[in-house]
C-alpha cells in the first residue's frame, strides 16, 4: 500500500496526473513498482515467449544468425534485447549454436536494477540504450505494451477528453479533462470510445532508429492494426498471477497494466518493412523441423534421459504454445529494416 501512499501523494501536491504517469510509478518505481518485484515467470505472473522454455531462444538463435548473413557477416555483430528482464532468453540464445557467435556481443537493456543483477554475467547488461550500433538487431519482445501510454475518450462533438487519475473519497477514481491541445487523431462519431495514445512506444522506436545504423529492429508484441477496436475486444487489461485481475488503479505495483500496440501509431514514426503473426514468423524459421529433431532424439535416448533429451520431449508442448493463434502465436513480428545512408564524397575544386 505504500505505493498507493506515494501516488496519492502527487495527485495532491499537483492535481490529477496522466494514465501513463500513474502506469510509470505503478510498474516501474525502483522499489515498489511491479517489474522490481514481479514479471515473467512460471512461478510469477504471466508466461512470455522465452519464458515457455528454450525453443523460442533457439529460433532467435537461427534468426540472428540470417540476420547476420544479410548484413554480410560483419566482425562485429551486435544483438540488443530490449526489456531483457533476467536474460532468460539470452540463455537461451547463447547456449543455442550460433555460426554468428565470435561476431556477435549480446546487449541486455533493462531498467530495472533487480533484474539486471540475475542476467547472466556473459552478456552486457546495462540500463539504458546505447548511442550508436553501427551493426546488429534491436529486438523487443513483449516490451511495447507495457510502456506506459495514456487513455482518451471520444465526446458527442467530435473532440475528446483524457481520463486522469485523481482522488475521490480517499482512492484513486477516474477523472475526465479536456485537453487544451494534443488532441488523438482518432476519426470517431460514437462518444464514451476510449483509445490509448502510446507516445512512449513511439519514442522508444525513434529512439531504436537513432541508434543503429544497419540491421533490422523486431518488436513482437500482442497488436491491432490501429484503434478504436470493438467494444467486446478488452484491450486494457492486468495480470496477476497467471489471470486477468481487476481495475488498473487498484493496489498499484501489485499487477502487471498491458495494452494491445497500434501498429498504426508506430507507422507514424516510420512504415514497417513487414508485420507476420508469430506462428507464421516461426515456421519460416523451422519450428517443425526442430520438433521433429526433438522427438527423434528423445526416442533414441528416453532410456537413459539427459537434460537435452527432456529439452527435445519438451519441444513439442513448447511449440504448441508458441504457434497457438488464440494466445502467443497470434502476436505480430513487426519489423523494420535500417541501412544507414551513403555517404556522399566531397570533391575539393
Amino acid at each position: 500500500m505504500a505505493l498507493d501512499k506515494t501516488i496519492k501523494e502527487k495527485i495532491s501536491e499537483n492535481g490529477p496526473i496522466s494514465f501513463s504517469q500513474f502506469m510509470e510509478m505503478a510498474l516501474y518505481d525502483p522499489e515498489l513498482g511491479f517489474y522490481t518485484r514481479g514479471g515473467a515467470g512460471r512461478k510469477r505472473d504471466f508466461i512470455t515467449s522465452p519464458e515457455s522454455g528454450p525453443l523460442f531462444g533457439k529460433l532467435i538463435a537461427k534468426a540472428i544468425d540470417q540476420w547476420w548473413v544479410q548484413l554480410g557477416s560483419p566482425k562485429n555483430f551486435t544483438f540488443l534485447e530490449s526489456g531483457a528482464a533476467s536474460g532468460t532468453l539470452a540463455r537461451s540464445i547463447l547456449r543455442s549454436e550460433l555460426n554468428c557467435r565470435d561476431a556477435l556481443e549480446y546487449v541486455a537493456v533493462e531498467t530495472s536494477e533487480n533484474q539486471r543483477n540475475n542476467q547472466p554475467p556473459e552478456i552486457k547488461s546495462i540500463a539504458e540504450m546505447p548511442l550508436q550500433i553501427e551493426n546488429g538487431i534491436i529486438f523487443a519482445n513483449e516490451l511495447l505494451d507495457n510502456l506506459p501510454f495514456d487513455i482518451y475518450e471520444s465526446t458527442d462533438g467530435g473532440r475528446w477528453n483524457e481520463v486522469r487519475v485523481g482522488i475521490q473519497n480517499g482512492n484513486l477514481t477516474e477523472v475526465l479533462l479536456t485537453p487544451m491541445e494534443n488532441q488523438p487523431e482518432f476519426s470517431l462519431e460514437k462518444s464514451g470510445i476510449r483509445v490509448p495514445f502510446q507516445k512512449a512506444a513511439q519514442e522508444w522506436l525513434e529512439m531504436a532508429f537513432s541508434t543503429l545504423k544497419n540491421g533490422r529492429v523486431v518488436v513482437v508484441d500482442y497488436a491491432v492494426d490501429q484503434f478504436p477496436v470493438p467494444l467486446e475486444k478488452k484491450w486494457l487489461r492486468t495480470y496477476r498471477q497467471h489471470q486477468q485481475t481487476s481495475h488498473p488503479l487498484l493496489n498499484p505495483g501489485t499487477k502487471d497494466i498491458t495494452c494491445d500496440v497500434d501498429i498504426s501509431q508506430l507507422g507514424h514514426v516510420r512504415t514497417p518493412t513487414s508485420i507476420q503473426t508469430q506462428r507464421e514468423w516461426l515456421l519460416g524459421l523451422g519450428i517443425e523441423r526442430l520438433v521433429n529433431e526433438g522427438k527423434k532424439y528423445w526416442l533414441e535416448n528416453a532410456h537413459k534421459p539427459d537434460l537435452v533429451a527432456l529439452e527435445a520431449r519438451s519441444r513439442i508442448t513448447e511449440s504448441e504454445a508458441l504457434l497457438d493463434t488464440e494466445g502467443l502465436g497470434g502476436f505480430k513480428v513487426i519489423e523494420w529494416e535500417v541501412k544507414s545512408s551513403p555517404q556522399i564524397a566531397q570533391c575539393n575544386t
